[in-house]
């Protein structure tokens, strides 16, 4: 019986193996046919219980100079930044040195919003004014802005809250650029030097860096990819554009964008997680579980099926979830996605921002799952 049971279990193995090697074919043809008929630049990576499956690179790294994009590159991940901020929180957590319940000003003294918790700040339901259309265009573009300006913005304005904190799901990035400060305060750290000591230096993570700026001409990194934009059917630096000028006046926020990472160190971050080599799986949990108000789910957006936990969105599944999260820079457009119960991890970070990214990018995810 049991070498039956081991003859099944080889059978079933093989052909799902098989099966599999289909769909990265698949994929390796979509990307190299979409390439040769509108190239784009970017760093393709699919792993399934910690094996590469599918590995290459597209284009250059710097189309100017014509320098070739390798899996040595990095790349300024944006808003992927978030899921590290809210795990640094998470550490802080687990160590007995902040309740998620605790409201803000209980580590940031001067913050004008008296009902504001982190919990809120870390799934998107703060209710904070708008900071794009309603605080941007006050800002002085004569010099580069950060996390400090915006406090002490909120803190002489005090522009009224959207909403009761906790009610809606509404995506606010200096919310985790407070997050940022809260961990700043309470460690006596730097958000890099925090950052680091605790996540990247144990995993490893030895292309990662937490900067406190995304302004690329202040970025010292060999690797970094350049970001590109098209323009008259060529690829140009993003952060030459006269409409990406926001890069030089919002160029000192860190905590919701600024980190710069390459897609091995994503990759290894995803098994880490996996794996709950810094924390506990029950507390690590917390950051994929859905956000609730009068037990009802706060989704996204009305009639889409997808929530926000702490620095990842989800996406409910018949057997567990899929988690992912996308990042948008001038030039840059990345996700990284992990489908939980098949331990399968995309990472695609792109140097180019074109249009059509975003359709190839749903449809190897359609293909993966």
């Amino acid at each position: 019986m049991l070498r039956k049971n081991i003859l099944i279990t080889a059978f079933v193995l093989i052909n799902f193996s098989r099966a599999f090697a289909q769909e990265i074919d698949s994929i390796r043809n979509l990307l190299d046919s979409t390439y040769a008929k509108t190239p784009f630049y970017g760093n393709v990576l699919i792993t399934k219980n910690n094996q590469v499956l599918f590995e290459k690179s597209y284009g250059f790294a710097d189309a100017v100079n014509k320098t070739p994009l390798t899996n040595q590159n990095s790349f300024q991940i944006a808003s992927i930044s978030k899921q590290f901020t809210a795990y640094g929180i998470m550490l802080l957590k687990n160590k007995g040195l902040l309740s998620y319940d605790s409201f803000v000003n209980r580590y940031i003294s001067d913050f004008p919003y008296k009902n504001i918790t982190v919990r809120h700040l870390l799934n998107h339901s703060s209710g904070l004014p708008n900071f794009w259309d309603g605080i941007r265009p006050n800002l002085d573009t004569s010099k580069s802005n950060g996390n400090q300006d915006v406090l002490n913005y909120l803190k002489q304005h005090q522009l009224p809250l959207q909403f009761t904190p906790g009610s809606q799901y509404q995506y606010a990035d200096i919310g985790y650029d407070f997050l940022a400060n809260i961990i700043e305060n309470i460690s006596g750290l730097s958000y890099q030097e925090f950052l680091s000591k605790n996540i990247f230096t144990p995993l490893k993570m030895n292309n990662t860096f937490a900067y406190m700026t995304t302004d690329i001409r202040r970025i010292q990194n060999k690797n970094l990819a350049i970001g590109h934009t098209l323009q008259n059917n060529n690829y140009v630096y993003a952060h030459l554009q006269s409409k990406y000028s926001f890069v030089y006046y919002l160029g000192d926020f860190y905590g919701d964008g600024s980190m710069v990472s390459s897609a091995n160190d994503l990759a290894i971050w995803a098994q880490a997680l996996k794996d709950c080599k810094l924390l506990p799986c029950e507390i690590q949990n917390e950051s994929i579980t859905e956000s609730v108000y009068n037990n009802q789910i706060l989704f996204v957006r009305n009639g889409l099926n997808i929530s926000y936990g702490f620095g990842w969105f989800i996406i409910p599944k018949p057997s567990k979830k899929a988690v992912y999260h996308t990042g948008g820079h001038p030039g840059n457009s990345h996700i990284i996605y992990r489908l939980l119960d098949k331990d399968i991890t995309l990472v695609f970070l792109s140097n180019t921002d074109a249009p059509f990214i975003k359709t190839l990018r749903g449809k190897i995810i359609q293909l993966l799952d």
